[in-house]
């Protein structure tokens, strides 16, 4: 997005939706208001057969027939899809979540100011010409990153697989900016979205997010694309995958043709709770993005805070440490204080007791998921990390090597 803006406002609130477009006018930019969901799509549909497409589309998530997120669809459906930014009420955040995972860029929580208003059109303007960085100082980021340089190399079909918030996306559009065809575009392709053989033949890179939640026949049509792709010639594709996708495969929820087809190369993210160590560099990363935006001092928190902080167990990911540095840009240091949830030490953090589980398994993998921490925690030293875990010297080398983590120490 560059220059003025073809925007389209979408809220049942016509005062609210009038004074954003009144606001956004003054900024130069081109605004036209709907204020039900239904108009809006049909706006949408008439601007992109008119061959006039909105560069963006603000819409509330809270209406009635048709909510935000049917708005938020629409949008990414079409052909080149149309950015969208969300608003939502203080509460409903899961539904801004359902909203990021259908293809918004943003969501704001209401009340919405004009300054933030402005400041993240101002931001969505700047989003693809942003640098694409992997930050964190922790040994499994560092090798992330020698690992993704490797990759960016060639163009070989590469599959990223991590839990939600991990940084999956952000990973794929690295590899873009750093790859052989960074002077193109990358297409993204979802679910429900429709591009040409000519769009997608003249992208640097295809990425295809969230593969294993895709329908089956999502999956068939996507594969006979594939299909038609020239191996070692542009678009390289690139798709993300949850953790479990191997299960998936096998539940059958996931195309086996489809899983190899893709899984060429693999990268696996791992967990933030894996490695504490990047805490603090991703926690200042976004801090400093956040108050850029926000025409703000960046904050820190005190050290009490950031004890905390590091033995949280962030479900979110980065993500989550993203939403904690705005609502601290915004709202003062005292965001910081938060509620903490050790790692594994909640109810939700248990498996499924179902057919096929296998508890040997599982408490290994509790098992080298604490000695990962341990060794993130202590720098590797082994003094440290016999006395975070309880273990003799003995012990913990056999542990380690059982493992095959030694190589990770010091």
């Amino acid at each position: 997005m560059s220059g003025h803006l073809q925007i389209l406002v979408v809220d049942d609130n016509r005062t609210a939706a009038e004074a954003i477009a009144l606001l956004l006018e003054r900024e130069g930019h081109h605004v036209e208001a709907c204020f039900d969901g239904r108009s809006a799509i049909e706006r949408l549909s008439e601007r992109h057969q008119s061959g006039s497409h909105f560069d963006l589309v603000l819409t509330d998530l809270r209406m009635q027939p048709v909510d935000g997120l049917g708005v938020v669809r629409a949008a990414r459906r079409l052909a080149p899809p149309v950015d969208v930014m969300v608003f939502t009420a203080f509460g409903s955040v899961e539904a801004a979540v359902e909203a990021i995972r259908l293809g918004a860029l943003d969501f704001l929580t209401k009340p919405v100011t004009a300054d933030q208003l402005l400041l993240r059109v101002r931001a969505l303007r700047k989003h693809d010409g942003a640098e694409v960085e992997i930050v964190g100082k922790s040994e499994a980021t560092r090798q992330l990153r020698a690992d993704a340089t490797r990759l960016a190399e060639v163009r070989s079909t590469v599959l990223i697989t991590g839990e939600t918030g991990v940084g999956r996306t952000h990973l794929a559009r690295w590899l873009h900016s750093h790859g052989i065809d960074r002077d193109k575009n990358q297409l993204v392709l979802r679910p429900g979205e429709i591009a040409s053989s000519t769009q997608i033949r003249d992208a640097g890179s295809l990425l295809l997010p969230a593969v294993d939640d895709w329908d089956d026949e999502t999956q068939r049509r996507v594969l006979q694309e594939l299909e038609q792709l020239d191996v070692g010639q542009p678009p390289r594709v690139i798709a993300t995958a949850s953790p479990e996708v191997d299960a998936r495969v096998a539940e059958g929820r996931l195309r086996p043709e489809l899983y190899f087809r893709l899984a060429v190369l693999v990268a696996r993210i791992s967990p933030l709770r894996e490695r504490p160590n990047d805490i603090e560099p991703l926690l200042t990363h976004f801090v400093e993005s956040h108050a850029s935006i926000f025409g703000k001092p960046p904050i820190t928190p005190d050290s009490d805070q950031l004890r905390s902080l590091r033995v949280h167990a962030w479900p979110g990911n980065a993500r989550e440490i993203s939403n904690l540095a705005e609502r601290a840009v915004v709202l003062g240091p005292s965001a910081f204080t938060m509620s903490i949830k050790p790692a594994g030490g909640t109810k939700a953090s248990m498996p499924d007791l179902a057919h096929g589980f296998q508890l040997a398994g599982h408490l290994e993998q509790i098992e080298r998921t604490l000695l990962i921490r341990a060794i993130e925690q202590s720098g590797g030293e082994r003094r440290e990390m016999c006395r975070l875990l309880g273990l003799e010297r003995n012990t913990l080398r056999y542990k380690l090597n059982k493992y095959g983590l030694l190589d990770r120490l010091r």
